[in-house]
């Protein structure tokens, strides 16, 4: 019976890991600020994590797309996505609060570089697979 149990948690388990795309700094003499950009294991979609951490504290954001959407952006040498938070909202007024924009490319060389527009700030991000 315990070999039973055992075997259907084994089944039921993902034996993948999320996988790390992107570690990204804010270029500085002393660099401070960090970027995470993770895309979750998931059968039916991309999902992404976007952690920030600076001095002020640690932020996250999320991005859920088409399943194969990000790889493919990734692949075709950039990723841009609306990078949302759990208090994104759009008022009355039409004005979407609490979200930001992160945008980056691949030059020729293939390092990939540019911006995450969030919380007021503009980020430079220079990124490493």
């Amino acid at each position: 019976m315990k070999s039973l149990i055992l075997a259907s948690l084994l089944i039921g388990s993902s034996a993948f890991a999320d996988t790390t795309l992107f570690n990204c700094v804010v270029p500085a003499q002393t660099p401070s600020v960090k970027a995470t950009v993770v895309l979750a294991d998931d059968q039916s979609a991309d999902f992404v994590t976007l952690t920030v951490v600076e001095k002020k504290g640690t932020s996250t954001f999320f991005f859920q797309g088409d399943k194969g959407s990000v790889t493919e952006q990734v692949k075709a040498g950039s990723l841009q996505f609306l990078a949302m938070t759990e208090q994104s909202a759009q008022g009355a007024d039409g004005v979407i609060v609490n979200t930001g924009l992160f945008s980056i490319n691949a030059d020729q060389k293939g390092a990939f570089s540019g911006l995450l527009l969030a919380k007021g700030n503009i980020y430079p991000l220079s990124c490493s697979k």
